[in-house]
């Protein structure tokens, strides 16, 4: 089984700008911290940056 790494980079965006907002809604720093990390890892996993460009 082959795992989707957009699809995952989109969940893991989503969850953490939710965590995100829950973290600065109730100033707790976990969840600020869990949500940079679930940024992080989206970044890792879907970011179209980390492939090299074509040249023509």
């Amino acid at each position: 089984m082959k795992i989707n790494q957009r699809r995952v980079s989109t969940y893991l965006l989503i969850l953490g700008i939710v965590f995100l907002a829950i973290g600065i809604t109730t100033n707790n720093t976990i969840f600020s911290w869990v949500s940079a990390a679930m940024l992080l890892l989206s970044l890792l996993f879907g970011g179209r940056w980390m492939r090299p460009r074509k040249r023509p």
